[in-house]
């Protein structure tokens, strides 16, 4: 039985654009937070989301939870040192896990 081997241009890899345009937002939006940051706004951002309707907020919390995480953090009571690893854990946790993988394209049929 003789295997079939498709030539390398027909396995050429790609990044798929939703994982390249996720990736993009994830740091357009941590750059945005370390901005707010360091313009001391977050306290403002943090107040602002919980006196949102519970609903609200909880949609809030689902479609932007990275950010929203680090901002309960970083303006919650704990040692400096520890909200500042904890945010930077955040940052650049949620960065790896969303740089874009490429992934082998569809085979084509042999003919």
């Amino acid at each position: 039985m003789t295997e079939i081997t498709p030539s390398t241009t027909s396995l050429r890899r790609h990044r798929p654009l939703g994982a390249t345009l996720w990736f993009l937002w994830m740091i357009l939006m941590w750059a945005a937070f370390f901005v707010l940051l360091f313009a001391d706004r977050l306290g403002e951002l943090w107040s602002a989301v919980r006196d949102l309707p519970l609903l609200v907020e909880v949609g809030v919390w689902v479609a932007f939870l990275p950010w929203v995480l680090g901002t309960a953090v970083w303006t919650g009571s704990w040692p400096a040192v520890v909200r500042v690893l904890l945010v930077l854990c955040f940052a650049v946790g949620w960065t790896v896990v969303s740089i874009p993988r490429e992934q082998p394209a569809q085979r084509r049929p042999a003919r």
